[in-house]
């Protein structure tokens, strides 16, 4: 039996012992897809085989490879991976292994579980592979814009606040010392002048100026999902609207953000982290 949410790259098929599990999710999660989506060639080389799992006398048929590993999705979300491996211990066994950020242990691979079991296998992935929700959505978006706003603030900081553009410090601290002293012409003047007038000192003073400006301000996380927005103010609730529900200043500068570029702070307007992530300056 043959199923459309099993897609598999050409010239490969599921491995047998893999192929029991999944066949049995894609049955019973027929929204899933199960397919090897973000596997660039390397890793599904990595994880093909022409001997089973369990049984190296079974060769793939000729022209195909056994595929050991599959990621699974829920629309466009990636829920995790379900792959087939060998335990190696005690007593060596091939197993199945549940890979997703819902799994959390203290020990070992903390996202990962594995078991013998086909049964226990599909009650992981049936446990584990659950569609985010718009609160876990909004959490996870705004966890990563605060983390890109960060390093795109310190990126514009650093060539000014460092040092890396201006005049060394032995000849900056002559210069100022005479000029605070009276002195007409200090030593190394046309030196320094030619530092902070260039056009590449200007555009990292403009930069630094907008980075220390931003840094300060307040701002509303906005997150596209499923053709509408979820908003959440710095210290208000999360909200759920359509584009023409949303305030004129915050349709202006989602307008604005999605012509950038990824990491790249906007005056007056806000942050762009990726295509769907924002920060919008409040009013």
């Amino acid at each position: 039996m043959t199923f459309a949410n099993i897609q598999l790259p050409p010239n490969t098929i599921l491995d047998p012992m893999l192929a029991e599990l999944v066949n049995k999710l894609a049955l019973d999660m027929t929204a899933f897809t199960f397919c090897t989506k973000g596997m660039d060639a390397k890793e599904i080389k990595y994880h093909t085989s022409l001997t089973a799992m369990g049984d190296r006398t079974n060769a793939a048929p000729e022209g195909f490879s056994f595929l050991k590993k599959v990621t699974v999705y829920a629309g466009p979300e990636n829920l995790g991976e379900v792959y087939v491996d060998r335990r190696y211990g005690r007593t060596s066994e091939d197993v199945y292994f549940i890979k997703s950020w819902r799994i959390n242990k203290s020990r070992g691979d903390s996202n990962v579980s594995s078991t013998s079991k086909v049964t226990g296998a599909a009650r992981l992935v049936k446990k584990h592979f659950v569609p985010q929700n718009m609160t876990e959505i909004a959490e996870k978006s705004a966890s990563a814009l605060q983390g890109g706003i960060y390093h795109a603030i310190r990126d514009l900081l650093r060539p000014i606040h460092h040092n890396q553009m201006g005049p060394n410090q032995i000849l900056m601290q002559k210069f100022l010392y005479q000029l605070m002293n009276g002195e007409t012409d200090p030593a190394g003047a046309d030196e320094v002048r030619k530092y902070f007038t260039s056009d590449k000192y200007h555009k990292a003073m403009s930069e630094c100026i907008l980075a220390e400006k931003m840094e300060k301000l307040n701002y509303t996380t906005v997150v596209h999902y499923n053709n509408a927005f979820l908003i959440r103010p710095h210290t208000g609730e999360m909200a759920y609207k359509s584009f023409d529900e949303l305030p004129e200043h915050m349709q202006n500068a989602i307008g604005v953000l999605q012509l950038m570029e990824d990491g790249e702070l906007v005056d007056d307007v806000g942050f762009r982290h990726n295509s769907t992530d924002f920060l919008v300056l409040e009013k």
